[in-house]
């Protein structure tokens, strides 16, 4: 098993193509260096629009202000929306993260049933992960009209996804790349739905 290209300057490791080779791309696509210093200056971005929204709503509800309940309901509104924004983009950081670390073990970690697997098999479970990883990585990246409801949703949706623990116990088995896959696939279909509703 090739171990990838991203990892290689610390392992010492040379790609050779292999059935899990899509993994390997989605590992160097995720790990960009331009990307991910967009996603961060995306994040603070929005992190520095809630704060001011938190602050706005705040001084509204100083007595001394006399604000209308109305303009303090719009204000909690576009607080709700501001957190909703910034919180998925953290949720595409976070990810990221896990994505690049699971990528990496699944491709360093063989399993003993992926010798038995036609490669073709392994090669197509590969390009649906790679496939809807990208597309939910776009799909969060959206400018949703309810921000805050995608990111509850999407928050749920990605627990499994996001952890640190599943994806240093990854392997490259089938099974295993089968349910990957699947919880990439499911997250996709429920934010595209929150979005949709929005």
């Amino acid at each position: 098993m090739s171990k990838p290209n991203w990892m290689a300057s610390h392992l010492g490791a040379e790609h050779t193509p292999d059935p899990l080779a899509q993994l390997v791309e989605l590992g160097r696509w995720l790990d960009d260096p331009a990307r991910r210093f967009a996603w961060r200056a995306a994040r603070k971005e929005r992190q520095a629009a809630a704060t001011e929204a938190d602050r706005a709503y705040d001084d509204a509800l100083r007595p001394s202000q006399h604000t209308r309940a109305a303009r303090i309901a719009d204000l909690h509104e576009d607080l709700e929306a501001a957190r909703g924004r910034a919180g998925i983009l953290v949720l595409v950081e976070d990810l990221a993260e896990a994505t690049r670390l699971r990528a990496a073990t699944t491709v360093l970690r063989p399993d003993a049933a992926e010798s038995t697997l036609d490669p073709q098999a392994l090669r197509l479970l590969a390009t649906r992960i790679d496939f809807a990883a990208r597309e939910l990585f776009a799909e969060l990246q959206a400018d949703f009209v309810y921000p805050d409801e995608v990111h509850r949703a999407a928050q749920a949706t990605l627990a499994p996804l996001t952890s640190r623990r599943a994806a240093v116990e990854a392997t490259g088995g089938p099974d295993a790349l089968s349910g990957w896959a699947e919880e990439l696939e499911f997250a996709l279909a429920v934010v595209q739905t929150a979005a949709t509703r929005a």
